[in-house]
């Protein structure tokens, strides 16, 4: 064998070895992964509390809960003590905005422009944000500098709407509040929100807008807990064991149930005549595709065979004698 061809061999070998022992790990990682916990896709918008409707600032009874009031009533909403979004404007890029909707609107769906929450409606649709009792939209503010904190929150009205009243704003029961953004209009732009529910009726003696709004009563909330348990074993001696946890939460007369599951196969001994399942159960599987496991481990294979058979010497044949 020429130096050149030891040269060669050499540097492939050390190459089939590096190859072995990268498609190694890729492959524990691969596994690894396939048996940890789902990733979430994108993080959902946090529901951080309800509001409390208040008195504003300027009379003797500031600061106290209002239950109700005509369109020219001025109002103020507070959120919880130290209600901040998750980042502030100057560093993160976040902005506080208000929405009203209907209720039938869910805020964990809002997204927001320049103006507001969009598309902007007005009527049946309703949505738009709110108004100052000096009639200016309250959007795309800034928070506190490091904190994030609300800040600046405003003193709102529904004076704005002038004579038009009810086609403008119609009777119903909406959603209102503060919403934290970070970013153009997407899936994931709605940061933190703050709910609060009116009730708005007709009212023809209230001047301007001829409405008057009342805060929503709070439905009690009722959780219910449910833990379900259920082993399945298949001939070939695996038993899974798939556990469920589900919370149901009703409000306001609507209903959201989360469910929770894991599912764990575990390989298990079969003793004579022990098994309990004789059927040929079919067991769903869960989570990612199993392409990345069996492309790391043929190639594991691949290498592996390929160090092997470089590493050994090369066997000269004798010249034949005849």
């Amino acid at each position: 064998m020429t130096a050149r061809s030891r040269s060669w061999r050499r540097a492939a070998r050390q190459l089939a070895r590096a190859g072995t022992a990268v498609s190694a790990s890729m492959l524990m990682v691969t596994i690894a992964t396939s048996f940890g916990p789902g990733r979430q896709v994108a993080d959902a918008a946090t529901n951080a509390g309800g509001l409390d409707v208040l008195v504003p600032p300027g009379t003797a009874a500031a600061g106290q809960p209002l239950t109700g009031g005509g369109s020219a009533t001025a109002f103020a909403l507070a959120p919880p003590e130290g209600a901040a979004c998750s980042g502030d404007s100057a560093t993160g890029g976040y902005r506080v905005q208000t929405y009203m909707v209907p209720a039938s609107v869910d805020p964990d769906t809002l997204t927001f422009g320049l103006t507001g929450p969009i598309p902007s409606a007005t009527g049946v649709n309703y949505r738009q944000p709110l108004y100052t009792s000096a009639g200016s939209s309250w959007v795309n503010k800034t928070t506190a500098v490091n904190t994030g904190l609300l800040i600046g929150l405003p003193i709102l009205s529904f004076e704005w709407i002038g004579t038009d009243g009810t086609t403008v704003l119609p009777a119903g029961t909406y959603n209102l509040g503060y919403a934290c953004t970070k970013g153009a209009a997407s899936a994931t732009q709605l940061d933190k929100y703050w709910n609060v529910q009116f009730t708005v009726a007709a009212a023809a003696a209230d001047v301007p807008a001829g409405l008057t709004w009342s805060v929503s009563a709070a439905v009690p909330t009722t959780t219910t807990s449910t833990t379900v348990v259920a082993t399945t074993t298949t001939g070939a001696g695996a038993t899974t064991t798939t556990t469920g946890s589900g919370t149901t939460t009703t409000v306001s007369g609507s209903t959201t149930t989360t469910t929770r599951a894991t599912t764990t196969t575990v390989r298990v001994s079969s003793g004579a005549g022990g098994g309990s399942g004789s059927g040929g159960g079919t067991i769903v599987a869960t989570g990612g595709s199993p392409l990345p496991t069996l492309l790391w481990a043929v190639l594991l294979l691949v290498f592996g065979r390929m160090a092997i058979l470089l590493g050994r010497p090369l066997r000269v044949l004798p010249p034949d004698a005849s």
